[in-house]
């Protein structure tokens, strides 16, 4: 009897410990099923969102730097095609002289990068129907074009003579002054920098020496004389393009 009742007991004491176990366990599961497993997930999910700002930032840096790029390039592009005016030259008459030959009276007016006139016309007497304007012309390389190089931004173009085709570059009249501190700011500010009066005062010298245009960062730097076959009360415009010479065009005023 003493036997059974033990053995009853270690049966109901094992059924209570499984009983137990099991709604210990099963509580155990429930608990990380709602409590643990959610907040894994939340900490991955938000570890995942981190990372996707992270992305996002990055991705928002390269879109900036790429629109900073394409405005260069834009404002690059606008600068190679800029025509800066920089004179008139109106043709007042077209005659002849006592032996035959054509002539014309010509006024030349200056004018800076802003249209602002530039000292007081100047009329010319010249031989010939075609009317030669001599320049002195610096370009520089494209990358500081490009790059809006404070000194570079710009071709350089001064006048250096006006004729006719039968006057000849011999009978040249000067359009310039004597004295390099009077020659006219076409670019920048009303007084020549230090750069540019090195450029003028060694003109011919620094346009025989390769080696010194490289270190000013000239491409090509040389005298150029543009002519056009005039028609009596046109005015003819000189201007210049950031990347270029100068061009002697017809306008209408």
């Amino acid at each position: 009897m003493m036997d059974n009742v033990k053995t009853a007991n270690s049966v109901a004491r094992t059924a209570i410990f499984l009983v137990l176990a099991g709604g210990v366990g099963y509580g155990g599961f429930v608990g990380y099923k709602n409590y643990v497993e959610p907040s894994l997930e939340a900490k991955q999910a938000i570890a995942e969102l981190e990372a996707l700002k992270v992305d996002f930032e990055n991705q928002q840096v390269e879109i900036d730097k790429a629109k900073e790029e394409n405005s260069r390039l834009q404002t690059s592009l606008q600068l190679l095609k800029i025509d800066r005016r920089m004179a008139k030259i109106k043709v007042m008459s077209v005659d002849e002289n006592d032996e035959g030959e054509p002539t014309m009276s010509v006024r030349f007016t200056e004018f800076n990068d802003y249209g602002d006139q530039l000292g007081e016309p100047r009329d010319f007497e010249l031989r010939g129907d075609k009317m030669y304007v001599d320049c002195w012309v610096v370009k520089f390389g494209d990358k500081y074009i490009e790059e809006n190089d404070a000194l570079r931004s710009a071709s350089l173009c001064v006048f250096k003579g006006i004729y006719g085709n039968l006057d000849g570059p011999e009978g040249s009249q000067n359009l310039d002054s004597s004295s390099i501190e009077d020659f006219p700011s076409i670019y920048g500010s009303e007084e020549k920098t230090t750069f540019e009066q090195q450029i003028w005062t060694d003109f011919w010298k620094l346009a025989n020496d390769r080696n010194s245009q490289e270190d000013f960062g000239i491409r090509t730097i040389h005298g150029q004389a543009n002519y056009m076959k005039v028609e009596e009360g046109k005015t003819y415009e000189v201007s210049v393009r950031s990347s270029g010479a100068a061009s002697l065009t017809p306008i209408d005023e």
